[in-house]
């Protein structure tokens, strides 16, 4: 079940379907892309994706509980399963300090707000009212879509582990992966089942890719936990200059400011399928997502991916 994280700098929807039409033809099971509102609207682009799919999942990745009211994210999941009906997934994250920071909001209230939202999805799926007081309902239909939880914070780790259908390991420090892992599984102690792993390691494929690869780190530089910060050399300071950079200039100036001990911690030297499969059979995964950063070069990578599932051990 190999999914595709876009992760291209402001896409254009002729990018965005590109890439979903590649991954469809290189046998992705999900394509998500990115809500940022500072780049075109994702629920447009996905209305775009789905009409130009056929089979694979579509939706954000990931979505945000702070700068779309909750209503208006229940109404555009709704209208993107009149077009692709069956084959949509809700992605959600804390949305990174550089969102909660512009919508007003301290990182700690994003598993509440994640809750919140999450639960009125299902709610509103499983026929509640939009709004319980004034009895107002959706008056599309909404089918309950699988949720995939982005997260890097220990209480969206433990949110991810208690609510989320499948949870993405993504952008976090390789030694920081086993207690992620941990405190998901902890999370999900009394459910029925835990939820599906799926890890999206970042791998050095070829030197093209080093630009892409400082642009996730530019994002995980401001999101890690501290005390990998302090570790990579980006004390408070520079964490804020790099914030700034990213608002001010965009994701490239700001790569300019990440010190390389973060593409150290974040991008794996191997990338032997048999190396890769033995990390994520320890960690529990069972399914892996690359990212998605050009149609050209996605074709390798999920080719990659592939031969790396057919490796892992799912029988733990």
């Amino acid at each position: 079940m190999v999914g595709v994280v876009g992760h291209m700098a402001n896409p254009t929807s002729g990018d965005v379907v590109s890439l979903a039409r590649s991954a469809e033809v290189g046998g992705a099971t999900w394509a998500g892309f990115a809500d940022a509102f500072w780049w075109r609207d994702v629920w447009i682009q996905l209305l775009a994706v789905a009409e130009a799919t056929s089979s694979i999942e579509v939706g954000p990745a990931m979505t945000n509980a702070y700068l779309r009211h909750p209503f208006h994210t229940v109404a555009a999941l709704a209208t993107l399963q009149e077009h692709a009906s069956g084959r949509t997934f809700l992605g959600v994250s804390a949305g990174g300090s550089e969102v909660s920071a512009v919508a007003g909001m301290s990182r700690r209230d994003a598993p509440d707000r994640t809750r919140e939202l999450i639960e009125l999805v299902r709610a509103v799926a499983d026929g509640r009212p939009l709004e319980e007081t004034s009895g107002r309902t959706l008056e599309v239909s909404l089918q309950r879509p699988p949720v995939l939880i982005a997260a890097r914070g220990d209480g969206m780790m433990s949110l991810a582990g208690r609510l989320a259908d499948r949870v993405l390991l993504f952008g976090i420090p390789t030694g920081d992966l086993g207690r992620s892992v941990e405190i998901i599984r902890k999370g999900s102690a009394g459910r029925a089942s835990a939820p599906e792993l799926i890890w999206a390691p970042l791998v050095a494929h070829d030197e093209t890719l080093l630009p892409s690869l400082l642009n996730v780190a530019v994002y995980a530089s401001l999101n890690s936990r501290r005390e990998y910060r302090i570790g990579w050399g980006l004390d408070d300071d520079l964490a804020a200059q790099i914030k700034n950079e990213l608002v001010r200039a965009g994701t490239a100036s700001a790569a300019k400011l990440v010190p390389t001990a973060v593409l150290d911690d974040l991008v794996l030297a191997e990338r032997n399928p048999s190396r890769i499969a033995e990390i994520a059979s320890g960690l529990g995964v069972l399914s892996l997502a690359v990212p998605g950063f050009s149609p050209e070069s996605l074709p390798e990578h999920l080719e990659w991916a592939h031969q790396v599932e057919g490796l892992i051990d799912h029988t733990g």
